[in-house]
């Protein structure tokens, strides 16, 4: 089995089984309830998009493997969807968790949480979802999309899941996470914007790890 194959399979059943942990564990996911449920969360918008991507990358080296030819439309998709959304987002989650809770978790994850969410959870969805990005790009031979295409397709998602938070405060009067709501208004633009330009700083930090260290396609266009 080719290890592009393997590693995409492996990494779908993980973030599936990341998805699945709390309702197998019946864990108490109070802090989920309501308008959105977990869908509130930038960090299930994360997992969502790996396990779609790894099960469409899974697929695609399936249908390589059996017709022993590469389609091209498919694998600019898969390249496409992985530097420019899955990369980026994925450490977005990782910065902005960790950033703001060595500053102080109550702005991020309070202290009233730690019964419901556990260290091994925690770690789960905000430490080792870094691990399978950095390694896709080594055992995947990825094309470098062109940075404009990169940059509207983020801007798309940041605009989109900043517009499904306003809904959401709309709905319940409460930001979706503590330091939002402790913000002031100006503050609280300032922090969105500075998170819009670190995931552009994101997206292009995967292009330069790409073409350093990744398997990078040759002969595609990358600017």
């Amino acid at each position: 089995m080719d290890r592009s194959l393997l590693f995409h399979i492996i990494a779908a059943v993980y973030h599936l089984y990341i998805l699945v942990y709390p309702y197998y564990y019946k864990l108490d996911m109070r802090h989920a309830k309501g308008f959105g449920g977990r869908l509130k969360f930038l960090t299930i918008w994360g997992h969502l998009i790996q396990v779609c991507y790894y099960i469409f990358a899974a697929l695609v080296d399936l249908r390589n493997w059996c017709c022993g030819n590469s389609c091209s439309k498919l694998r600019r998709a898969r390249d496409w969807s992985f530097s420019t959304i899955v990369f980026p987002i994925t450490f977005l989650v990782f910065i902005l968790f960790w950033g703001l809770f060595a500053i102080d978790r109550e702005l991020v994850m309070p202290r009233s949480l730690d019964n419901v969410i556990d260290p091994t959870y925690n770690h789960m969805v905000h430490t080792y979802i870094v691990f399978w990005p950095i390694v896709e790009a080594l055992v995947t031979q990825i094309s470098v999309p062109q940075k404009r295409q990169g940059l509207i397709a983020i801007a798309i998602f940041s605009v989109s899941y900043t517009v499904w938070s306003y809904i959401i405060f709309l709905n319940t009067g409460e930001w979706v996470y503590p330091i939002l709501n402790i913000l002031s208004d100006v503050q609280r633009v300032l922090f969105i914007l500075v998170a819009y330009v670190l995931v552009v700083c994101l997206f292009l930090t995967t292009r330069a790890y790409q073409k350093k260290f990744g398997r990078v396609r040759v002969g595609m266009k990358t600017e």
